[in-house]
């Protein structure tokens, strides 16, 4: 992983004092034995439908994504109740060769507990706190339990909540957990986390509220969504904190560099890449399409490019004209699609959420504004029954 910057300040040190004592997540050491033992249950199963909300589910899609060509099986995810989404699913994946997942810390979400309803038939395992009504729903289906750990569903990658999964679909869980741990280890030292933590809290200073994040590699987008959540739900709280938007590029820029360029002076950017790919593809034109002009050139002298030099071609343009254009930008890149360098990816944001809270002087592991929306769609499910 490298980190590097353009247009920003330069970060603060790390003063260790300023950290809350070691966060759980950060010293937690799931049960390698008994989640391998799980997927072997369900070896012969070729489905995986991951039933859950933010970092429930957010963790392992950016895993799987990431390394869905290492993966023996397919993995579904469901986090609405959508019924035309849901039909499709139960259309699609049959009770005989599906296992369901269903990923709830608290197990009071309604929609949780209405998804799952959609699925009792199928083969069920079950991630959840003690005296939850998920697991007493569970229990009363005498479905499989694996106790949720005593820690917020953002920061829960590397527990059985992101591994599980992992191990289920037959990626390297050990690996994942092992890249994940060579930054959460350096918790208390200065690192790449932090440096962007600090550059970024200093920027919000200088009045750049907006983030603009394009993914210059379509694996890693479904990262995002875990990525946003860390940031909002972790320090957007007392009027403090940044907006991050992320979007897919190069698609992002023909229409958000409009906004990243020509809208308010706000703005900063993330820009994540990758260095390698696994698949290498240049582009070759016939003969009778040579001549062919394009801004001021033959077809024939773009001709013969890897793929992976032209998607860093793109992202450089953009990068160079936000230089030009004085607009702070960071680049965080991976080296490769390897379990432990998502692993490394994944953990790096981790961290990020804390520090950038800290800076802010905010709870890292709260989310006060997220529940009364909840209490209020359950008063109105009961309004539709006449019970309220």
């Amino acid at each position: 992983m490298k980190l590097e910057f353009y247009n920003c300040p330069k970060s603060e040190e790390l003063n260790s004092s300023i950290l809350p004592e070691t966060p759980e997540f950060v010293s937690y050491k799931p049960n390698f034995e008994l989640m391998e033992k799980i997927a072997d249950e369900y070896k012969n199963y070729k489905n995986i439908l991951i039933i859950a909300h933010g970092g429930s589910i957010t963790s392992f899609m950016g895993m799987y994504f990431a390394l869905k060509y290492l993966a023996n099986k397919k993995a579904y995810f469901l986090s609405t109740v959508d019924p035309d989404y849901i039909q499709e699913l139960k259309d699609t994946l049959r009770s005989e060769d599906t296992v369901v997942v269903s990923i709830s810390k608290s197990g009071q979400n309604m929609t949780q507990i209405e998804m799952t309803g959609h699925f009792l038939d199928y083969p069920l395992v079950f991630i959840t706190g003690k005296n939850s009504p998920l697991k007493e729903i569970a229990d009363r289906l005498k479905a499989k339990v694996v106790d949720h750990p005593p820690i917020g569903g953002r920061y829960t990658a590397f527990t059985e909540v992101g591994l599980l999964p992992a191990v289920l679909v037959g990626l390297d869980a050990r690996a994942l957990f092992a890249g994940g741990r060579t930054f959460l280890d350096l918790y208390k030292r200065e690192n790449l986390a932090w440096k962007m933590a600090s550059v970024m809290h200093l920027l919000e200073q200088k009045g750049f509220v907006d983030v603009f994040m394009p993914f210059y590699t379509h694996y890693l987008f479904p990262m995002a969504n875990l990525i946003v959540q860390l940031c909002h739900e972790s320090f957007g709280k007392e009027g403090k904190g940044q907006t991050y938007f992320a979007h897919e590029a190069p698609e992002s820029q023909h229409h958000t560099n409009q906004r990243f360029f020509g809208g308010r002076k706000n703005i900063c950017g993330i820009f994540t890449t990758a260095d390698s790919f696994n698949n290498q593809l240049t582009t070759n034109y016939p003969p009778s399409l040579h001549s062919v002009q394009i801004k001021r050139h033959a077809l024939f002298d773009v001709s013969k490019i890897p793929l992976e030099k032209s998607l860093e071609s793109e992202a450089i343009g953009t990068k160079e004209d936000a230089r030009i254009n004085g607009i702070p930008l960071a680049q965080v890149s991976i080296s490769s699609f390897t379990p432990g360098e998502i692993g490394k990816l994944i953990a790096f944001w981790q961290l990020y959420a804390v520090y950038a809270s800290v800076l802010r002087c905010v709870d890292p592991f709260d989310q006060p504004q997220v529940e009364n929306s909840k209490n209020l769609s359950f008063d109105k499910r009961l309004q539709f029954k006449g019970l309220l």
